[in-house]
């Protein structure tokens, strides 16, 4: 008998941070068999070892944060060799996944009105990361 098993998969994904989960959940969303692989352990890859937080333009401390001052963000952070489309896409979906893993049970620390709190961090010209301390990545 070998020492070994044999899974078969649809979509493998490599990496158990916040993208992978992301593609995971995704996928198997859409009815195909998934499998998850990380060198570290669940909960620890390296979206929490990254310790700032998930950028969203929500304007729950600045209500001049919009997605496309985050579009703009990123594409400066990237000096403009980012893939535009890929980043658009995310300056406009991040406040919904952010609300999403909020209703998954994520948690965030909060304003002193209850919305969820953001801090300054690298290159956004707003408060944009959504976090809990310093352990969300």
């Amino acid at each position: 008998m070998p020492d070994y098993e044999t899974l078969e998969h649809d979509v493998l994904v490599i990496g158990a941070g916040g993208a992978g989960l992301r593609a995971a959940i995704e996928a198997s969303a859409a009815g195909v068999r998934v499998s998850l692989v990380c060198k570290s352990l669940l909960g620890k890859a390296h979206t929490v070892m990254a310790e700032g937080g998930i950028a969203a333009a929500l304007a729950n401390v600045d209500e001049r944060d919009n997605w496309k001052v985050h579009f703009a963000d990123t594409m400066r952070g990237g000096q403009y060799v980012n893939q535009w489309r890929m980043a658009e896409l995310h300056a406009k979906e991040a406040p919904d996944r952010v609300r999403e893993l909020e209703a998954w049970g994520a948690v965030f620390d909060r304003t002193k009105d209850g919305r969820i709190l953001q801090r300054h961090f690298g290159g956004h010209k707003y408060p944009r990361l959504a976090h809990v301390g310093d352990r969300t990545g």
